[in-house]
């Protein structure tokens, strides 16, 4: 790919002799922001730790801007690594906190402090230099840290589940004024989260990690409605498959109707419902497959409740 950035090649991840990840090769361009979502477990976090350094590579390559990082210590390494906690010091105030990666790398106190204050008015803190981290919010960190990760210029940023420490909210208003600060900066971006809308919000593309290697890289528009297999349809709940052929949930419909005589369907089960974006959203569960998907259903529809999917170009009667 021309524009690639960071290339992964044969990456394979073990722990106590047991393969924890495998990819054959991950490509992230220049500017762009790669979501990596994925159950628990299937080593998310590990792969941001492999590109950073933290955790030596058992086999494989790594480039970052066509130089390979075998060999390089971390503190070497072209890369911020960003984790869940915003880790600020606390006896400093936020503008010694921000501009401490400036002292590391021996700018003049009054170049940096200059630095620190422009990164503090892109990140929304103007005026608060003086405080401390004890005296603001918790999505306030956030944007310090952030600030501190993006003031040393690194050529790839690595956000390891940044917003969750913070409230339903909170996370959403950060996640927004992130990403346009990110893409402002034009920063290359690997954004670990277990939160799937988050995923989707953030990332110009989404990695889904599943079953120990990478299952699909796509947009989150070519996930959602061209799902690779029946692990990423079933993760997504976006439908389900037949004869190795995709039907997303918007071919589908829901209904307590038995079946007509000939008539194909799917049975299937209610395994969750709630309420969002004003419709009821039913999770079901299909018998013969056990594959997830969510569809709009009646409200109040009792968890356990038998139902039928029909495809909408062959259903006989009605609802």
């Amino acid at each position: 790919m021309e524009d690639s950035y960071i290339m992964l090649k044969n990456i394979s991840k073990s722990f106590e002799n047991k393969q924890i990840l495998s990819i054959s090769e991950l490509s992230i361009n220049k500017g762009e922001i790669l979501s990596i979502i994925g159950p628990s477990g299937v080593g998310k976090s590990t792969l941001l730790r492999t590109i950073a350094g933290l955790s030596d590579d058992d086999y494989g390559e790594i480039l970052i801007d066509g130089i390979s990082m075998k060999g390089i210590p971390p503190q070497k390494r072209p890369v911020v690594y960003m984790f869940q906690d915003s880790l600020l010091f606390p006896h400093m105030n936020l503008l010694d906190n921000i501009t401490f990666g400036l002292k590391m790398l021996g700018i003049k106190r009054k170049e940096r402090e200059k630095s620190g204050k422009l990164m503090l008015e892109k990140v929304g803190l103007v005026n608060l230099e003086k405080r401390f981290p004890h005296e603001i919010s918790g999505g306030q960190k956030q944007r310090v840290a952030l600030g501190r990760s993006l003031i040393v210029k690194p050529k790839v940023l690595l956000l390891d589940e940044p917003f969750s420490n913070l409230d339903s909210e909170l996370r959403k208003d950060t996640r927004r004024w992130m990403k346009r600060l990110l893409k402002e900066e034009e920063m290359t971006v690997l954004f670990v989260t277990h939160d799937l809308e988050e995923a989707m919000a953030i990332g110009d593309r989404v990695a889904i990690l599943g079953e120990k290697t990478l299952q699909q890289v796509a947009s989150p528009e070519n996930l959602y409605h061209h799902p690779s297999n029946r692990f990423v349809s079933s993760f997504l709940q976006s439908g389900l498959w037949e004869n190795e052929r995709f039907i997303s949930s918007e071919q589908l419909i829901l209904s307590e109707r038995k079946p007509l005589e000939h008539e194909p369907f799917w049975k299937a089960e209610i395994i969750e419902s709630y309420f969002q974006n004003g419709n009821a959203q039913l999770v079901v569960s299909v018998k013969e497959t056990k594959e997830k998907l969510t569809m709009v259903g009646k409200e109040n529809t009792q968890e356990g409740k038998l139902v039928y999917l029909y495809k909408k170009d062959k259903l006989k009667g009605g609802k």
